[in-house]
């Protein structure tokens, strides 16, 4: 085992030693081969003319100019590109700075040839080749003007690879949206939400108008609207609206902060029009399966309500001294019959469904309103209708309490203490707005006793509950069990390269592929 790790360190050098031994021996040929060429010739070749001399004299001064460039530039681009930046920014350094560096380096070995080796003005080679320049540059202005701004674009970073860009055409149905993937001398690569790649020429990409989602910071918003019939309250359309798109909340791929909103937008022939706006870091999602997950999310909220999106329709009132509805802003919600459409009390009879609903009770939390506390004794069964809870808990030796899941709408909660348990093992708050059902654990323990269906799944959400309470405590301990030495260090290098990161862009793909 140690062995093993001992080649997996040593890697690394023996890859920087095997990038260096080409042009090491190319130079260490041509310099003894420059030393000595005349000994050569007159040991081993035996007579030779003058001019198989001169020409050999020539190609060994060639040789040693061009062999000293190619190792100086291959000690440039390890140990100064490869090493020293890609050290300090944190990731790799692109293609371009190095091309650069080559041309500018085997230039000036070119006028080194000329001046040493065939004994050339430089000037009057750099007058000569201006003509020669302006022609070429013309012929070639095109693949010129990428290069050059290729170079700006490296300097002023308008994007980065990885970053999710949109670039604008003359009609909106045009416009180009993808992930940099390349940012090379001469083009610019894309991967689009198709997964196509589209390669676009740097001068384009210098004259066009881009948004940048991931900057000035790595998320962006993306707005959905809904549009909902007037017969359901604002209020509790944004009530099951708010827990669909907080469903989602992980701080992966939907953020948490900034916090998601539902807004009443306009109003319409159909409907009421909600806008949901929420944030997404690109890096791990894109844009359209984002839309995917929420629009998922909010639809099977909307089905667990009752609900429904509004359609296209026409009233026609035959009577003459009818009057037009009105909006409806008073919660008059039919919740029997949503109970008996839930997941835990389809299984029972007419009758045990009666008994159930003696002393039932109708509540209502705020956001931030806490059900009940972790350790409070009760004995109620609480069945979630509308609206999105979370439930905590507190751990020895942890100050905060932690997040153990989401409570949806549809699930019951409370059957911990119904099931004889004394004290509530976790805190239970409203996320947003949420309308939930009491009831009272006598009569379910009595009707659990007879159906054995029902007793099962009460079981079945207990067990789940425990589960989820053990795993965090389980994570609890183990971050407590992290050397604090081993965290310091860890934050002093994410300090150290988040300071350098801005040097040069990332020139691999992410490390997260986006799921387009």
């Amino acid at each position: 085992m140690k062995s093993l790790k001992h080649n997996q360190s040593q890697l690394p050098g023996w890859v920087t030693l095997k990038r260096l031994l080409i042009p090491s021996f190319a130079f260490c040929f041509f310099l003894v081969f420059l030393l000595s060429h005349r000994e050569i010739a007159d040991n081993f070749l035996g007579n030779v003319s003058d001019v198989f001399l001169i020409s050999l004299n020539y190609g060994s001064q060639i040789g040693m100019w061009l062999s000293a460039t190619f190792l100086v530039q291959r000690l440039v681009t390890v140990f100064v590109w490869d090493g020293l930046i890609a050290g300090i920014s944190g990731r790799p350094v692109p293609r371009l700075p190095k091309d650069v560096t080559a041309m500018i380096l085997f230039g000036v070995a070119t006028m080194g040839v000329l001046a040493t080796v065939f004994n050339q003005s430089v000037t009057g080679i750099w007058a000569t080749s201006g003509v020669f320049g302006i022609v070429v540059g013309i012929a070639l202005r095109n693949v010129i003007l990428d290069v050059f701004i290729g170079l700006s674009m490296h300097v002023e970073q308008p994007f980065r690879i990885g970053d999710w860009v949109m670039i604008h055409q003359n009609r909106r149905e045009t416009h180009i949206i993808g992930q940099v993937i390349e940012i090379n001398w001469r083009t610019t690569r894309l991967k689009t939400t198709k997964k196509n790649m589209v390669v676009i020429p740097n001068s384009k990409m210098g004259e066009a108008i881009l948004t940048n989602y991931m900057q000035p910071k790595p998320h962006f918003r993306i707005d959905l609207d809904f549009v909902l019939d007037y017969s359901i309250p604002p209020n509790r359309a944004i009530r099951v609206l708010t827990a669909g798109i907080h469903a989602l909340v992980d701080n992966e791929k939907i953020l948490e902060d900034p916090a998601p909103e539902v807004r009443l937008d306009k109003t319409m022939m159909d409907g009421q029009g909600y806008e949901v706006r929420y944030f997404i870091l690109p890096v791990n999602l894109s844009p359209n399966e984002s839309r995917h997950l929420v629009n998922k999310s909010i639809l099977e909220h909307l089905a667990l309500a009752g609900l429904a999106p509004a359609m296209p329709k026409e009233r026609v009132f035959m009577e003459t001294s009818g009057k037009l509805p009105l909006l409806n802003l008073h919660e008059k919600v039919n919740y029997e019959e949503m109970i008996t459409k839930n997941e835990l009390f389809s299984i029972l009879s007419e009758e045990e469904i009666r008994e159930v609903r003696v002393g039932q009770r109708r509540l209502k939390l705020e956001a931030g309103e806490t059900l009940y506390e972790q350790g409070d004794s009760g004995d109620t069964l609480y069945l979630v209708v509308e609206g999105l809870l979370q439930s905590f808990c507190s751990f020895s030796g942890e100050e905060a309490e932690k997040k153990i899941e989401v409570v949806q709408a549809g699930r019951h909660i409370g059957e911990d203490c119904v099931m004889g348990r004394k004290e509530r093992s976790s805190t239970i708050r409203a996320t947003s707005e949420v309308v939930v059902m009491a009831y009272e654990g006598v009569r379910i323990r009595k009707i659990a006793k007879k159906n054995g269906k029902f007793l099962a799944r009460l079981n079945q959400n207990l067990n789940f509950s425990k589960d989820q309470i053990e795993r965090s405590k389980w994570r609890a301990e183990k971050k407590n069990k992290t050397p604090l030495d081993k965290r310091r260090k860890k934050g002093v290098a994410k300090t150290l390269q988040t300071f350098f990161s801005d040097l040069f862009p990332d020139s691999s793909s992410p490390s997260t592929e986006s799921q387009l």
